[in-house]
């Protein structure tokens, strides 16, 4: 153990890794007395009681600090991740939605949630006394949803032991209703946002926490500055921006990667479903994190009541169908409280990633503009991940430098005061889709121009939903409605650039169209195509109103010449292979191991689908704005209307001699919970797109069949 007083170092504007390490994953040979690292866990007192034991639920925190700031010598900034599957995870939870399918619980009562009384501490324990006696199995244990059971919890024990050896602090939180917390895990409400955001009034001073759920020993962040950044993927990702917009004190700067700004166009788009059938229901997200769910610890009782609030989630979904419902996904619409905001963001995302739609980055970005607060995106050509994948040992450069030496610079100033010109990043920097080693830059994610592209054709054209006629699948329906027209879909073509043309926000696509006919008293004969569980079905049956006749909208570049793009493999269309570069050239430091620098491998094809969305025809109403897809209508057999239709944000460069084709078509196999019969009449002379363009482009005629 160092006996150097160790703080802080920086050069060149990044914290330098001159702290020593010492490994958390040790188990019962970890030691307290000598570790570098103090590792404890602390209970978060929030403001409410969801599992109605009558006190207000606890949340638990991991802690990892360099044990020079625990022992005085400076004050710690952290960083926190709040991201519920680090507890651990249920993997039978498609299951686990069969078992319960056919069950009915009394309706869960929410009105006593917040009139919890507060809890009182006995006594008071500092940060090393609590380390001191801290238990490493209550960070260190089996993930038993882990199907190998060998993944350990935090299981994400490792992923900042970077900012670590720099003299950061580390705090991770699943969250309530995971593995040692209390309440449930409620996922998309403000229950669990305001139960992160306890964490960080924590860190702030502004909350109380505890040694442990049983004996009220009040512990603070007595090693801490009280200015914390924020950061994570996916869900990780997502609860960044939530906490954000609470505007809580503390919270200083945010790193989202890939995460949700709202949860409702997360799942489902413009009033149709967009997500993969046997995850739509909250409820489902819901139960996968709850590894609180079989905690042994736990009462049939309390058990029950679980299974309860998660039951009633489903049923108030279920109601809404795949519309916008205040009462239901207001609390997961972040958006909503974008003025609240008072941090700034480096907001990070996968232009290939279909998991997290690239809406969630540009609708983030908007709030932070709306808040007035400094935003900054760097957008990479990649899927559904990081630019360092820690857990997997590798990642990608963006222009020369490393992931985390770019964070190193961004939190070494927003939580270091450490003048190194962070905040003039570019505002917006994005990764080529024509040499991935290419870095562009840009003043506003904002396009200066409009292409405005209007089909030159007459007549109608008449789609249906049957797709053995189409020859079309899960894993060829990208390729199918890219290169040719079929019964299921319609391309209208530009002829070929004159110039290259770079897409950048969100495009356009006008048409009016109408339902030519099906049978919506049999739900137009919808089959379970699949096997999702009943109550996931029940979506798409049991709202009581006709919902999700489904259109689906891409924009394609082609050329009659093959060519490089990157686009993901798998039907779920969520990875792009990737290939080592330079075995360990990512240098981390403070002993910690290097990682292999990769990059994405590309595909050599004709087509590549630049963006896509999803509309229900039942919502003509719905537009870019979430809440926009809460009225439906009953369509009536050939009575038009007019459509808008938001595809996903994306920047993209299609190459002169290459052709643009807008298509339009009914289901796509990929996310289709239900496959329904019914066709639908589109006025070929009502299409038009809008594409956000960086530079004005000459006219080079319409759009044709």
């Amino acid at each position: 153990m160092s006996e150097q007083k160790l703080v802080p170092f920086f050069k060149d504007g990044l914290a330098q890794p001159n702290f020593p390490f010492t490994d958390g994953k040790t188990g019962s040979a970890y030691d307290a007395e000598t570790s570098e690292i103090v590792r404890y866990c602390v209970y978060v007192e929030t403001d409410f009681d969801l599992d109605g034991d009558g006190k207000r639920d606890l949340v638990k925190a991991f802690v990892q600090v360099p044990r020079s700031a625990v022992e005085g010598n400076y004050k710690a900034p952290t960083i926190f991740e709040a991201r519920p599957y680090s507890a651990g995870v249920e993997s039978d939870a498609y299951d686990h939605l069969k078992e319960v399918e056919d069950l009915t619980y009394p309706e869960f009562d929410m009105s006593r949630v917040n009139d919890a009384p507060a809890r009182r501490a006995a006594a008071g324990m500092t940060a090393m006394d609590a380390a001191l006696q801290a238990d490493p199995a209550s960070w260190y244990y089996v993930d038993k949803g882990n199907p190998a059971g060998d993944s350990y919890c935090y299981d994400n024990i490792d992923l900042y032991d970077y900012y670590l050896v720099r003299g950061f602090a580390v705090v991770q939180s699943s969250g309530i209703g995971t593995l040692s917390s209390e309440g449930f895990e409620a996922v998309g409400t403000t229950y669990e946002r305001d139960a992160f955001k306890a964490v960080v009034e924590w860190l702030h001073g502004d909350r109380p926490a505890f040694t442990d759920r049983e004996n009220d020993i009040l512990t603070r962040a007595d090693w801490a500055s009280g200015k914390v950044g924020m950061t994570g993927r996916s869900y990780g990702g997502t609860m960044p921006f939530a906490v954000a917009t609470t505007g809580v004190a503390g919270l200083e700067t945010i790193v989202p990667v890939a995460g949700i700004s709202d949860w409702y166009s997360f799942l489902n788009q413009q009033g149709a479903q967009r997500y993969w059938p046997k995850e739509m229901l909250m409820s489902f997200l819901s139960y996968y994190c709850s590894s609180r769910y079989f905690d042994p610890a736990l009462t049939d009782e309390m058990n029950q009541k679980f299974a309860g609030y998660q039951y009633q989630m489903s049923r108030d979904q279920i109601k809404c169908g795949f519309d916008y419902d205040k009462k239901f996904w207001d609390g997961g619409n972040y958006t909503l409280d974008a003025e609240k905001i008072n941090c700034t963001a480096l907001i990070v995302h996968g232009l290939n990633d279909e998991n997290v739609s690239t809406k969630q980055f540009e609708m983030m970005e908007q709030s932070f503009r709306k808040a007035g607060k400094d935003v900054k995106l760097i957008l990479h050509q990649g899927y559904h991940m990081t630019p360092t994948m820690v857990l997997k040992g590798y990642g990608f450069l963006i222009q020369g430098n490393t992931y985390d030496d770019i964070l190193n610079h961004w939190f070494s100033h927003y939580l270091c005061g450490v003048d190194n010109g962070a905040e003039n990043r570019p505002n917006v920097l994005v990764q080529s889709n024509l040499d991935q080693n290419v870095w562009e830059t840009a003043e506003s994610w904002e396009a200066a121009h409009k292409l405005v592209l209007k089909s030159e054709e007459s007549g109608e054209t008449v789609l249906g939903t049957d797709w053995e006629k189409a020859g079309i699948d899960q894993n060829n329906f990208d390729e199918k409605m890219s290169m040719t027209s079929s019964n299921m879909n319609r391309r209208y073509l530009t002829s070929q650039l004159e110039q290259d043309v770079t897409v950048q926000g969100t495009v356009r696509v006008d048409f009016r169209a109408a339902l030519k006919d099906g049978d919506p008293a049999d739900c137009f004969h919808a089959e379970n195509v699949n096997d999702a569980d009943k109550l996931s079905v029940a979506i798409g049956t049991e709202s009581g109103i006709m919902d999700d006749v489904k259109m689906t909208v891409l924009l394609c570049d082609l050329s009659d010449e093959k060519f490089d793009s990157f686009q993901t493999v798998d039907p779920e269309r969520n990875e792009i292979p990737l290939e080592v570069v330079r075995k360990g050239a990512i240098v981390n430091g403070g002993g910690l191991p290097d990682f292999d620098v990769i990059q994405l491998q590309s595909a050599h094809k004709n087509y590549k689908v630049i963006t896509r969305a999803y509309i229900d025809l039942c919502n003509p109403d719905s537009g870019y704005a979430p809440e926009t897809s809460a009225g439906s209508i009953e369509l009536k057999p050939g009575e038009f209307h007019d459509y808008s239709v938001y595809l996903n944000a994306q920047h993209y460069t299609a190459k002169a001699g290459h052709r643009l084709a807008v298509v339009i078509g009914t289901e796509d196999p990929v996310n289709c919970l239900l496959h329904k019969q019914y066709s639908v009449a589109v006025d070929d002379a009502s299409v038009l797109a809008e594409l956000p363009v960086t530079e004005e482009i000459a006219d080079f005629g319409g759009l044709h069949k």
